[in-house]
C-alpha cells in the first residue's frame, strides 16, 4: 500500500449529467439511440447493452440527455441509487442516474471496481430531503487509494475474468431459453412435430383441442410474507422468493433471497419441490408485464440451503405430471415474452395483477389429447433445463469468488506481482 496515493473521489472522475426527452414529444422517442434509466441496468451484473426505451437525434439534440460512449460507467443517482453497470454500447440517459468517466489517474475499467468497493460510502453520503440523492459533493467526501495505471489494469482484468465468465453463462442461458422456446413454437404453434403427417383437421393435427391451461395444473397455491423473527407459531426457517427476487436466482444469487419463518402447516402445503414451476402474479405494467415463471428441478433446489416457499404476489403451480412442468415454463416463458400476459391483468391500487384464475380458465392452448408428445418435449428439453442450472451454479460460484477477491485486491492486501 505504500505506493498508493490518495485521491478524492470527486478528483479521479468527471460526472456527466442526463436528461429526458418532453414525452409529450413523439418525434423524440422510438429512434435508433438507446436510452439509459434506473430500469435498465443493476442487480449484480457489469454490463448493460440494452434499454427499454430509445430515443430519436431529434430527441438527443432537443433535451438535456447526452450520449455515454461504450465502456463508460453509469450510477443511479437518485431514489434506488448505487446501482452501477458499465456501458456495453453508447447510450443516452436520464437525469435520475450520472455518467461517470475517469481522469488520467485511473481507467474506466478499474474505477468499475473502485465505485463497486466503496458503494456502501457512496450511499451512505447521499442528501435530499425526500429522495437520497448522489450528488456531486458525494464524490468529494469520500477518499479513496489507489495504485499506479499498470496495477490497475492487473486487478481490473483478474475481476473482469470473473465477471466475463459470470455474463457469458448468462447469455447461454438466454440462448438455451431460446432454444427451449424454438422447439415449443415448431412443435405446439406451427405443429410441425416429429411423426406429423401435415394434415390438419379445422386448423389442428388429428387428436388435438383447445383445451384450457388449467388442465395441466395438479394444484396451485398462493403465498404469504413470512415473520422476520422467529416464535413458537412461526417456527420454519425459510427463502421467501418475491417476483423481485426472480432475477437473483436466475443469476445465480440465492444469498439475495429474503429470509423468513413461516408456520409449519405452510411449510408443509407451500414448500417448492422437484418439479414445480412459481409464476409471478403482482407488480407488472403495460410495459413490462407480470408472469415471468422459474422451473425448479432438484439440480437447482439442490443449491439452496433452506427450504423454499412462494410470497405474496407469486403463485405455485404443481403439474399434474412432473414430465410437464418443463412444458410449462417454456409456454409461460414465450407467453410473458410476447407480452400475452398484459391481457390478463387488471389494475388495482397502482399495482398490475396477473388475474391468474381467470387465465387457467379461459386460456387454451393447442394440446393433443394423447400427452406423449409432450412428454417427448419434455424429454428434449430436460438437458437445457439442466445445462441452465449449472449454469447458475457456476454463475453463483463465480459471483462469490469475485466479491471475496474485491475488497482484498483494492485494499491491496493482495499483492499483485509487478
Amino acid at each position: 500500500m505504500s505506493e498508493w496515493k490518495t485521491y478524492k473521489l470527486s478528483g479521479i472522475v468527471e460526472l456527466i449529467g442526463g436528461g429526458t426527452p418532453k414525452t409529450s414529444i413523439s418525434e423524440y422517442w422510438n429512434g435508433e439511440i438507446p436510452w439509459l434509466s434506473v430500469v435498465d441496468f443493476g442487480n449484480n451484473q457489469k454490463h448493460v447493452y440494452k434499454t427499454e426505451k430509445t430515443i430519436t437525434e431529434k430527441g438527443l439534440k432537443e433535451s438535456s440527455t447526452k450520449i455515454l460512449k461504450k465502456g463508460q460507467l453509469i450510477i443511479s443517482a437518485r431514489g434506488t441509487v448505487g446501482e452501477l453497470a458499465v456501458l456495453g454500447k453508447d447510450m443516452a440517459f436520464n437525469q435520475s442516474c450520472y455518467g461517470i468517466v475517469a481522469t488520467d489517474e485511473t481507467e474506466n475499467n478499474f474505477l468499475y471496481y473502485l465505485l463497486k468497493y466503496n458503494i456502501n460510502k457512496i450511499k451512505k453520503n447521499t442528501h435530499g430531503a425526500v429522495f437520497d440523492t448522489i450528488t456531486k459533493q458525494t464524490f468529494d467526501n469520500i477518499y479513496v487509494e489507489i495504485p499506479a495505471i499498470k496495477e490497475q489494469k492487473q486487478i481490473a482484468s483478474i475481476l473482469s475474468s470473473l465477471d466475463d465468465k459470470i455474463e457469458l453463462n448468462v447469455q447461454m442461458n438466454q440462448t438455451l431459453e431460446a432454444i427451449a422456446q424454438a422447439i415449443f413454437k415448431e412443435w405446439f404453434v406451427d405443429f410441425n412435430f416429429p411423426g406429423f403427417d401435415g394434415k390438419l383437421v379445422d386448423g389442428l393435427p388429428k387428436g388435438w383441442n383447445y383445451l384450457p391451461i388449467g388442465q395441466l395444473f395438479k394444484n396451485t397455491i398462493g403465498g404469504d410474507w413470512g415473520k422476520e423473527e422467529q416464535n413458537e407459531e412461526f417456527s420454519e426457517k425459510v427463502y421467501i422468493v418475491r417476483g423481485t427476487d426472480f432475477d437473483n436466482i436466475l443469476l445465480g444469487n440465492i444469498s439475495r433471497v429474503p429470509v423468513r419463518f413461516i408456520k409449519k402447516d405452510n411449510l408443509n402445503r407451500r414448500r417448492i419441490t422437484d418439479g414445480s414451476l412459481l409464476l409471478e402474479i403482482s407488480g407488472g405494467s403495460k410495459e413490462q408485464p407480470t408472469g415471468r415463471t422459474i422451473f425448479f428441478t432438484n439440480e437447482l433446489l439442490l443449491q439452496f440451503d433452506l427450504p423454499i416457499v412462494p410470497a405474496s404476489f407469486c403463485r405455485l403451480i404443481e403439474p399434474s405430471n412432473i414430465k410437464i412442468g418443463a412444458f410449462l415454463n417454456t409456454f409461460f416463458n414465450r407467453f410473458y415474452s410476447i407480452g400475452g400476459t398484459w391481457e390478463y391483468q387488471n389494475q388495482s391500487t397502482g399495482i398490475s395483477n396477473f388475474q391468474f384464475t381467470y387465465f387457467a380458465e379461459n386460456k387454451t392452448l393447442a394440446m393433443p389429447e394423447n400427452p406423449n408428445l409432450i412428454y417427448e418435449y419434455s424429454n428434449l428439453i430436460s438437458p437445457i433445463i439442466k445445462k441452465q442450472h449449472e449454469n447458475i451454479l457456476q454463475i453463483r460460484t463465480l459471483t462469490q469468488v469475485r466479491d471475496s477477491l474485491l475488497p482484498k485486491l483494492m485494499s491491496g492486501k493482495i499483492e499483485i506481482k509487478k
